[in-house]
């Protein structure tokens, strides 16, 4: 009897264990067993200490859908068969596990498995849609002020109102990031960020210092508050390394720049160019009422390229944005409005990173308007409406023409989204 007692006293423990059962449930049960005399009062107080509710705390569950419902069209004669009308979702799951001063973050989304976009068109008979890998990296908080990261990961550099200029809001860098931040006094902050992007690894024999072809970035930048206003500025400079001028080609290209056979002859989409960028943000933020936010964007491409021997075309390596935002929709029965203006010339940037809706291809060599406005229904429902009308700016340089009686067409997006964030 007594052996029997012993095995179900040891069941009993384990099964406190083991089950993830609700705080008040676990309580009642100990101390009903405790009443019974099945376990002492010293193993009831040691199963508290060895709830598994210390291991769940650790992990953050996240996530949004978005519908959306696109059309575009170009404005002009003959383009008509050109004209869309789509229904696309985007679903994004992600955790957040945290263990002392490491986290790990992961994130599957939907998507074609593209560097610039997460969305995913309603068709094929309903057939059923892939998650791909959208992030998954670790970041370490073990020093002061510092933060390394490494992995496919959220970008690091700061981008502001206008930023979709050089990175897409859905790129997720793959490679290491580094960032530091500096806090002087209450109002005033400055930081630095160091970033290692791995943009394509292969054995191209052209290469030095092994196949990994690199984007290496470095961003210097500050908040400051001047009640009643906030200012934001940062700079940025990247380069492309190792032999990514002559071999780097991706599958499926953005539109803009200039771009060759690759060695061999082929495939034949090699960027050209190199590009030494510089970007310079600055955005003002304030309130009148209503939150308002007025930013500006400045890119220029400082390598030396040429984009057209006949005719003669070069240095087509400058862009900027401006624009602004009043209002804020974040909170329950909050709205904003928003207007901005680019202008990207072909090899300002590097086009397979830069805003994928900016265009029918997105990417440079190409300029225009955006304007949006959204409504929050709840801190966690959202409403959006977006409209892009843009032109190629210059009509010499790729893309090629859509037809030969207008060469240069007027492009319209309109996008309605309806979010949910969990």
């Amino acid at each position: 009897m007594r052996k029997k007692m012993s095995r179900l006293k040891a069941l009993l423990l384990a099964v406190l264990i083991v089950l993830p059962l609700p705080a008040w449930a676990a309580e009642d049960l100990t101390d009903l067993l405790v009443n019974k005399g099945t376990i002492t009062k010293e193993e009831a107080d040691s199963l508290q200490k060895r709830s598994i509710s210390s291991a769940i705390d650790k992990i953050t569950f996240y996530g949004d859908l978005r519908l959306r419902e696109e059309g575009f069209w170009y404005s002009g004669s003959g383009l008509g068969d050109l004209n869309k009308n789509r229904q696309r979702f985007r679903l994004r799951v992600g955790t957040d596990i945290t263990e002392g001063p490491v986290v790990v973050h992961i994130r599957l989304a939907t998507g074609q498995g593209e560097q610039v976009s997460t969305n995913q068109s309603e068709r094929s008979l309903s057939a059923q849609k892939a998650a791909w890998v959208d992030r998954a990296y670790v970041e370490v908080f073990a020093i002061p002020d510092l933060n390394l990261m490494g992995g496919r990961m959220a970008n690091p550099f700061t981008v502001s109102l206008t930023g979709e200029l050089v990175w897409d809001d859905d790129y997720n860098p793959e490679g290491f990031g580094e960032i530091y931040t500096l806090k002087l006094g209450d109002d005033t902050k400055v930081y630095g960020i160091l970033g290692q992007f791995i943009l394509d690894s292969d054995n191209s024999p052209n290469k030095t210092g092994g196949g990994e072809q690199w984007l290496l970035g470095y961003q210097v930048g500050t908040n400051m508050k001047v009640d009643p206003v906030d200012v934001d500025a940062a700079i940025l400079f990247y380069n492309l390394a190792n032999g990514t001028k002559d071999s780097f080609n991706q599958t499926a290209t953005q539109d803009g720049n200039t771009r060759k056979a690759c060695p061999g002859g082929t495939p034949t989409n090699c960027l050209a160019n190199p590009f030494n960028v510089i970007d310079a943000t600055a955005s003002v933020s304030f309130n009148a009422g209503l939150p308002i936010t007025v930013a500006g964007d400045y890119v220029e491409n400082l390598a030396d390229t040429v984009q057209s021997v006949s005719p003669s075309i070069k240095d087509q390596t400058t862009a900027f944005a401006v624009g602004f935002k009043v209002g804020k929709a974040s909170n329950a029965n909050s709205y904003e409005a928003g207007y901005m203006y680019r202008s990207v010339e072909t090899d300002a940037t590097l086009a397979d990173l830069a805003d994928s809706d900016f265009g029918p291809n997105g990417g440079t060599n190409r300029k225009g308007h955006v304007v949006w406005a959204a409504y929050n229904f709840t801190k966690f429902t959202q409403v959006k409406v977006k409209y892009f009308n843009t032109k190629v700016k210059d009509d010499n340089l790729p893309p090629a023409p859509i037809t030969a009686s207008d060469q240069n067409p007027t492009f319209n997006r309109i996008q309605l989204d309806f979010s949910v964030k969990f």
